[in-house]
């Protein structure tokens, strides 16, 4: 397979190609790396998380109950995995694949759906939102801050910074910005400092986007299941000469993988947490690609 090289004069990771991997997956939906580089999978389908050393080596099945669809490990190495259907959220030790806590929202018109780590935040509970719960009522989609392990799942509208309609998965930059991707949409949608999300949709090349990662640099990394590619766009300050001010504008800096490299119908990517290897599910979650970061 084709090895992916660094672009000279620009500061960005290229990607080689190592193996892939199944284990009869029914259907990975999300995925994240441990502290101690370890990978995490929800078998959706199957109703399990599924621990795999870094070449993919089945280590581990935790059964749960109900479908799980999005993880989280915080720098505290403390695993947190969606499940959308019971309305709950679950607190693992992702090594271990022992559950410690389980929260479920009381209004019937609530769910967790989503959920994202805050990348550094030191690896001990210093007091820092470590991640975020993405959290719908009535079909609107809200982000909650985890501090200290602790979880709230109510009053919302006090409680929550705004993420927007038709969230299907969320990847926060800081405490302060992050990214989502939107059900039924081609286009991804920006949020800084937790003002009102604003689209990203110039990006004529990505076609149904579903997942969102960053590395060490700070570029982001956006799955594109319907275009069998994964884009890395940058920012940009524009003028905006009519008032005086300055807008965050984002491009496409390139597209470092697509179906040359094996890409087809990605659905969820990471980095372990050196960035030393990238993980992709691929196949409409039936199969994980590893590469090499260089």
């Amino acid at each position: 397979m084709a090895q992916v090289l660094a672009v000279p004069g620009h500061v960005r990771h290229g990607f080689s190609y190592i193996c892939q991997f199944n284990h009869d997956f029914g259907r990975i939906t999300g995925i994240a790396a441990t502290m101690k580089g370890n990978i995490l999978l929800c078998d959706y389908d199957k109703k399990n998380l599924i621990l795999v050393d870094p070449l993919g080596n089945y280590l581990k099945k935790l059964n749960v109950d109900s479908e799980p669809y999005d993880i989280a490990i915080t720098s505290q190495n403390i695993g947190y995995i969606t499940k959308p259907k019971s309305r709950s959220v679950i607190q693992i030790d992702p090594d271990r694949m022992v559950e410690l806590f389980q929260a479920t929202c009381n209004n019937l018109s609530t769910t967790v759906l989503c959920v994202s780590a805050v990348p550094s935040t030191e690896r001990d509970f210093s007091g820092k939102v470590s991640c975020f719960l993405g959290v719908k009522e009535h079909g609107f989609s809200y982000a909650i801050g985890i501090s200290n392990d602790q979880i709230r799942l109510t009053d919302l509208q006090n409680n929550s910074q705004t993420l927007g309609s038709c969230v299907v998965k969320f990847h926060t930059v800081n405490e302060k910005s992050s990214f989502s991707c939107i059900g039924g949409q081609s286009y991804i949608m920006y949020s800084e400092t937790w003002g009102y999300p604003r689209k990203i949709d110039n990006i004529a090349t990505m076609d149904s986007p579903t997942d969102i990662c960053s590395d060490d640099y700070g570029h982001i990394y956006v799955t594109g299941q319907g275009s069998n590619n994964i884009h890395r766009p940058e920012a940009y300050i524009q003028d905006v000469s009519w008032s005086r001010s300055k807008t965050t504008t984002w491009k496409v800096l390139d597209i470092p993988l697509d179906s040359q490299h094996g890409i087809k119908e990605p659905v969820s990517l990471c980095f372990n947490k050196d960035y030393s290897k990238r993980y992709i599910v691929n196949e409409w979650g039936k199969s994980v690609l590893v590469f090499d970061v260089i």
